[in-house]
């Protein structure tokens, strides 16, 4: 519970100070606790910020180790915006500020589901096929961001479904070059 609302204060003062300029006794203010217990809990303020983001990587892959089958992109999508929604500040912060966490973070993903589907992918070579994850996890990353921007208007699974059945449409994008009839 006070860990919470360390966390819940940190985020609140990170929406108008860099992680940089904010002191553990702004924080202690903010969350009207004494310093003491700040230091019961973590070392500094990045130490706090270091540690939800640890919190919410694990909630991440967490829902994908839960499909280790992923039959289902849209299961997982959901799982995975469901995290994005609770922890909203949080992933709000990586996806704007942190990019080295961000960059880490889109490495495991990709190790993770590379892993778990080596063969699902058919008819291109592993090395294509890491250019493809790339791609699809840093558009699912622009996606989250814009969504994060807009207020999280759309739910977890409307979010995944549209994901979802750009993955699956296949079809290719006509060429806009060409002259129409």
């Amino acid at each position: 519970m006070t860990k919470r609302l360390i966390q819940d204060s940190l985020i609140q003062l990170l929406q108008e100070q860099s992680i940089d300029e904010i002191t553990v006794t702004a924080v202690c203010k903010a969350a009207d606790i004494n310093r003491g217990t700040f230091y019961a809990h973590y070392e500094d303020v990045k130490d706090c910020m270091n540690r939800m983001e640890q919190d919410a990587t694990k909630e991440l892959l967490a829902v994908i180790d839960e499909h280790s089958i992923p039959d289902s992109l849209q299961a997982i999508l959901t799982g995975i915006f469901e995290v994005v929604k609770k922890r909203h500040a949080v992933t709000s912060f990586i996806l704007t500020t942190d990019q080295d966490f961000l960059m880490s973070f889109i490495a495991t993903t990709k190790r993770e589901i590379l892993a778990q589907i080596p063969n699902k992918v058919q008819g291109i070579g592993s090395r294509e096929k890491e250019y493809m994850f790339e791609y699809y996890l840093n558009g699912i990353v622009g996606v989250v961001r814009y969504w994060l921007k807009t207020g999280l208007n759309e739910s977890p699974e409307e979010l995944a479904s549209f994901i979802n059945d750009w993955w699956y449409r296949g079809k290719p994008v006509k060429d806009l070059s060409e002259p129409t009839e």
